[in-house]
């Protein structure tokens, strides 16, 4: 019998693929914002998505350094006096929280050339443009 302890416990359900689902959402948001130069929902959008991956940083081994890098680019982005430096403040936080999403495995999946498969991945690339 299973321990009714909740340390213990396993979800039976995987929340990532929502949570991919839903990065998806808001970065789309965020190209839609970043063309119509709508800073202030870009950068409520970069919100929403630190508060997607916060429960995976917090399991990250790095997880202080994490939280310190966001808070310093949040500061950066308050900070901002023209616009140009608020869309390179906002630039830099976004690119970090896709770098997040790498981390937390919530990203796209690399190959590379000299790994087994490549060419079945290469072969089936090539079918699909053609």
């Amino acid at each position: 019998m299973e321990s009714e302890d909740s340390s213990g416990q396993i979800s039976k359900y995987n929340d990532a693929g929502l949570s991919i689902s839903r990065l998806n959402d808001s970065l789309l948001l965020c190209k839609r914002y970043i063309r119509r130069g709508n800073f202030k929902m870009w950068k409520t959008e970069l919100d929403n998505i630190w508060l997607e991956l916060y429960p995976d940083v917090l399991r990250h081994k790095n997880k202080l350094t994490l939280i310190k890098q966001n808070k310093e680019l949040m500061e950066k982005i308050a900070q901002s006096k023209t616009r140009d430096e608020l869309f390179f403040n906002l630039m830099k936080r976004h690119c970090f929280l896709r770098e997040v999403q790498d981390l937390a495995g919530k990203a796209g999946v690399y190959i590379d050339e000299d790994d087994e498969g490549f060419e079945w991945f290469s072969g089936l690339l090539h079918s699909s443009t053609n």
